[in-house]
């Protein structure tokens, strides 16, 4: 009976712990929005509060489940000025992106050859100053100049 009890106990217990953390496991991860420019850049995720990056900062966002990231660049720190004059916004994005498991990305490309070849095999439209999924899946860089803040 004692050798049973002990085999038991050092199989089924370290399952049962396994098994039992498996379930707490979520789709998040931490991310960046690194801001390699010197416009003032605000964010949205899903909707919610805003958030603020200035010049040469970053920050961390936590990406959960399939959302959208809203990122708007403005040329002077309160949007008094955008590059039309009128205080809009120098350079904006709508991203979408999704968490799975340990696995996060930013979505981008066509869906026209999903099935064979996975998103981003056809560019979708141009994300420039925009770079996303880099340095890391899932992060976004804005790398501009001010030139971008010109009058056209």
């Amino acid at each position: 009976m004692q050798k049973g009890f002990r085999w038991f106990g050092r199989v089924a217990l370290p399952v049962l712990a396994l098994v039992a953390s498996a379930g707490a496991a979520g789709a998040d991860c931490i991310r960046h929005v690194y801001n390699r420019s010197p416009l003032t850049l605000v964010g949205a995720q899903e909707g919610g509060p805003s958030f603020l990056v200035k010049p040469g900062t970053a920050r961390a966002i936590r990406l959960s489940g399939p959302g959208s990231l809203e990122l708007s660049g403005y040329c002077d720190a309160y949007g008094s000025r955008g590059n039309d004059g009128t205080g809009g916004a120098a350079v904006q994005a709508s991203l979408r992106y999704n968490a799975v498991l340990d696995r996060c990305y930013m979505e981008i490309g066509h869906d026209f050859f999903d099935r064979e070849l996975r998103r981003g095999f056809l560019p979708r439209d141009s994300l420039a100053p925009f770079t996303v999924n880099n340095p890391k899946q899932g992060d976004v860089v804005l790398y501009t100049d001010r030139t971008i803040c010109r009058p056209r």
